[in-house]
């Protein structure tokens, strides 16, 4: 797994996608469901959701487990559960020190 300071993150977040943050894409760990932040704002959820959470926990199809996997509406997974990311995704170092597993960004700008 990758392990990167928040800075580290944020800059490689914007090499991917730009730097408006409502455009940076996260892929779940658990349905591989590809989200960006915008996804989570039209779904009434909050920003910072996107790199902990897959968008089935805010669009409330994905709350039955992997319901929502072959649908395209994500499933219930976020980071912070009892399996974090399975390993497919990323620690980043807050400025505190402390460590946070969020998902991956998703490979390509879409």
């Amino acid at each position: 797994m990758i392990k990167q300071t928040v800075e580290e993150w944020r800059e490689e977040a914007m090499k991917r996608f730009g730097k408006n943050i409502r455009d940076w894409k996260f892929k779940c760990p658990a349905c591989g469901h590809i989200s960006s932040v915008q996804d989570f704002i039209d779904a009434e959820g909050e920003a910072n959701e996107a790199y902990v959470n897959c968008i089935g926990r805010v669009n409330g199809k994905g709350s039955d487990g992997m319901k929502g996997r072959d649908e395209g509406y994500g499933c219930n997974w976020a980071a912070y559960g009892l399996f974090g990311t399975l390993g497919k995704g990323r620690i980043v170092v807050t400025d505190d020190g402390d460590e946070v597993e969020v998902f991956d960004f998703a490979e390509e700008a879409v």
